[in-house]
This record gives C-alpha cells, sequence and structure tokens, in this order.
C-alpha cells in the first residue's frame, strides 16, 4: 500500500444573508432551500431572499458543513431544471418592499471589500467583460477598498415588480383603532414567497412606467382629438438593463412602498460550488488568489448611508484530505 500524503488545505463554502455586511447581523442560510426564505427586516427595508448553488450538495466536507452552522443538507434546487436555468450556476432571489420612497438612481447593488485583491493579470479584461454585460457597472479594483455598483435596475437579471394593496377593511381598522405594533406589521407586510418550488420569477417593470403613463390627446380616424391613456412601455430584460443604464432615466423613477420588487441575479460564470470563475475561453481557481475576505454583495443607497441588505459567500477551510 502507498504512503499516506497530505494535500493543501481545501475549502467549503459558507452563505449568508442579513440587513448589513456586518458579520455580526449575518445569519447562515441552507442553500437551495426554495420553501423557506430568509426574513430581512430593517427599518427602511424589508425582504425575502433564497439563494441556490448548483451542485453545492457534491462539494467536499458539505454535510458536515451543514451540521456545523445547524443547517439542513440538500439537493439543487429544481430551479435549475425549468427554461432559463438551465446553463446557470447560481441564484439569488428576493422579494422585497421599501418603507420610504427611493429615486432610482439612489440604489444600487455590488460589492465592497475592506482592503486590497490579490487580481490574477488578466483582471482589466474581466472587468471590462462584466461591463459590457452590465453597462450601468462602476468599479475601481484597485484601490485600497475595491469597490463595483451597479443601479439596482439596471444590473438585476430578472425584475419584476408588483402593486401591494392592502385589504382597505383591514387598513381602515387598523388606521383608526390598532396599536403601532399593528400599523408596524401592515408596513412590513409582503406578499407570499412566489417561488416555493423553485419558480422563476418573469420580466415585468411596466409598473415601474405608471407615473410616465398619462392622458394625451390624440386624433381619431376623423381628425377629432380625444384623450387616449399612454400606455406603460413594456421592456425585455436587455432593454430594461440599458434603459435604466442611463442617468437621465434612472433618476425618473422612485421605488415606492406600494411596490413589490422581484429581483433575481444569477450568472453561469461564478461557480461557487468549485470555486472557479469561468470566463469565455478560460477558468480560473479562485482560491489561487484568495486573499481571506469574503465575497459580500449589499444593497445599499448611493451614498452609503442607508443599508438595505446584504448576502455574503465565505470560504471556510476543511480539514487537510489524507490520500493512500
Amino acid at each position: 500500500m502507498a504512503a499516506a500524503t497530505t494535500q493543501s488545505t481545501r475549502y467549503r463554502l459558507r452563505v449568508s444573508a442579513g440587513p448589513s455586511p456586518d458579520p455580526k447581523t449575518l445569519k447562515p442560510i441552507t442553500v437551495n432551500d426554495d420553501a423557506n426564505p430568509l426574513l430581512i427586516e430593517t427599518d427602511e427595508f424589508t425582504a425575502q431572499i433564497v439563494i441556490r448553488i448548483r451542485g453545492l450538495d457534491k462539494t467536499l466536507g458539505y454535510q458536515e458543513a451543514q451540521k456545523q452552522d445547524g443547517l439542513k443538507s440538500l439537493p439543487d434546487s429544481p430551479w435549475f431544471t425549468k427554461p432559463g436555468g438551465d446553463n446557470n450556476l447560481s441564484s439569488v432571489q428576493v422579494s422585497c418592499r421599501f418603507k420610504r420612497e427611493w429615486s432610482g438612481d439612489q440604489v444600487v447593488f455590488g460589492n465592497q471589500f475592506e482592503k486590497p485583491l490579490r487580481l490574477p493579470p488578466f483582471s482589466s479584461v474581466a472587468l471590462r467583460f462584466i461591463q459590457y454585460i452590465d453597462p450601468g457597472l462602476q468599479a475601481d479594483i484597485y484601490c485600497d477598498r475595491p469597490w463595483a455598483f451597479s443601479p439596482l435596475l439596471a444590473t438585476m437579471n430578472t425584475v419584476n415588480v408588483t402593486g401591494w394593496h392592502l385589504d382597505k377593511a383591514t387598513q381602515r381598522r387598523v388606521d383608526q383603532d390598532g396599536h403601532d405594533k399593528d400599523k408596524e406589521h401592515l408596513e412590513s407586510e409582503l406578499p407570499p414567497w412566489p417561488s416555493p418550488e423553485g419558480e422563476h420569477i418573469l420580466e415585468d417593470t411596466r409598473l415601474l412606467f405608471d407615473n410616465d403613463s398619462s392622458e394625451r390627446k390624440v386624433e381619431d380616424g376623423s381628425g377629432k382629438e380625444v384623450l387616449e391613456e399612454a400606455k406603460a412601455p413594456v421592456l425585455d430584460r436587455s432593454a430594461r438593463r440599458s434603459y435604466f443604464a442611463k442617468p437621465e432615466n434612472l433618476s425618473k423613477h422612485r421605488y415606492r412602498p406600494d411596490q413589490v420588487y422581484g429581483f433575481d441575479f444569477f450568472n453561469p460564470y461564478l461557480d461557487f460550488a468549485n470555486f472557479t470563475l469561468k470566463v469565455p475561453g478560460f477558468s480560473v481557481d479562485i482560491t489561487k488568489y484568495w486573499d481571506g475576505q469574503p465575497l459580500t454583495y449589499v444593497i445599499k443607497s448611493k451614498d452609503s448611508s442607508v443599508v438595505f441588505m446584504a448576502f455574503q459567500f465565505e470560504l471556510i477551510p476543511v480539514d487537510d484530505i489524507v490520500v493512500e
């Protein structure tokens, strides 16, 4: 029998989410748990989140890691088997409401790091590729605290906006007779989670253009002027991203408390299960450049005065593997 040899340190993945990037506020979550989204509640924001990663249950240390973190062990989400999911490696789905109005250009999504990054030599090429996909992205990945942020509406892969109308009788009763806690409960409500079995949300941003839709005068067939309602445009995903990448369009819109925003952020490039970046033409082992910092995504105000929510991917060392 050959002598035992020890390989270098290997890692497993811990995924967390919470109201801020502060580690004290982040809670480890079960990946691929479609039926049980994590609720995030703050004075500014209420949200539910589910994170899906293809093949995570097949990775080193998965079962033991789930036990250590007090989480369930689950197979891949059915999200990956539905149309649009087959080529993707991960999905982060959020259903949320803002508790006060924000202008479209003041809410951004992206990454912030606390110290310089160890970057591979092709990083500038990869950044240009990402900016081609996400034309609203602004970034400085070479500074002391690297960052990359885009307008939330421009960067998400799927955006679905629906109205949120509380039952009028209930609203009237609470307004007249309710206690402060009753009012807070209504203000914090979200509709039922839309994807308990991994259902994809559909692109629909027509409500974002409600403020632009108004009555206008047009001529009928006889030349007489009549009033006609200006209908909201129907944009596909690509058109919506291009439209909201332009500051003059973004600033016109408002995130409103009476609307529910569904977002899905997915990609076929970053393989969280195998710690690999897959850019057209080559793949990169992320662990060769990992400097101990977690990869943290944040939804926040552009001036950083308010953080709405955060989610994080962290590499945790696993005991060395002995191969006989």
